[in-house]
């Protein structure tokens, strides 16, 4: 028998909570964070991106993370910014480190942190110094996701700790957008990039 929906209700489209449904789309939202944390699998409609549009994305991600990597003691600590660009872009980049899919809430979310997570990030981004800036004379700036335990690596040890004990950089693409009162939508896909900015003399 085939299953009756209401349309005044939301349904889940990962579980087979789908005969129930719930009243509200935040109630729905909830119920994917507590049901559905690490689902990640890719939704059908992605399609492939050339070669040459991931690359620009890459370039483009390098390019303003740079801008962040300023050579100021007040810049120490958590930065943010965003770009623009599709979700087919963006899975096509990041497609193997996507560790939540919400379809619901229409985003994607990855974490780096640890060890080898400049190194993962750099294979990622193809740029093995994607998150480091030389600024000469010993000053260096840099994207912070690890912190060796016996604190004497050659580039941090001497870092200034207004920082927790290891950083993280959290990348997380979502449609956003509105509508006016006429019911016009406007929406395109942004993706956001969340990590901890350090120094050090080298």
């Amino acid at each position: 028998m085939p299953m009756i929906r209401d349309p005044a209700k939301f349904y889940c489209s990962i579980c087979t909570r789908r005969t129930k449904g719930f009243k509200t789309r935040s109630g729905l939202q909830r119920h994917e964070t507590l049901k559905h944390i690490s689902y990640n699998k890719l939704p059908s409609h992605i399609q492939q991106i050339s070669n040459s549009e991931l690359s620009h994305l890459k370039s483009a991600i390098i390019k303003e993370l740079q801008k962040r990597l300023k050579n100021n003691y007040t810049a120490v600590g958590e930065q943010t910014f965003s770009l623009h660009c599709s979700e087919n872009a963006f899975v096509g980049v990041f497609k193997d480190h996507i560790t939540r899919y919400s379809p619901c809430g229409s985003f994607y979310f990855c974490s780096f942190k640890g060890e080898n997570a400049f190194d993962e990030i750099g294979q990622i981004l193809d740029d093995e110094k994607w998150g480091e800036r030389n600024y000469g004379k010993g000053q260096l700036s840099f994207v912070r996701l690890y912190v060796p335990e016996n604190g004497d690596d050659n580039h941090k040890q001497k870092t200034k700790m207004k920082l927790s004990a290891n950083g993280e950089m959290t990348v997380k693409w979502q449609m956003t957008g509105g509508k006016d009162k006429e019911n016009h939508k406007f929406e395109a896909g942004s993706v956001q990039f969340r990590f901890f900015l350090d120094q050090c003399q080298i």
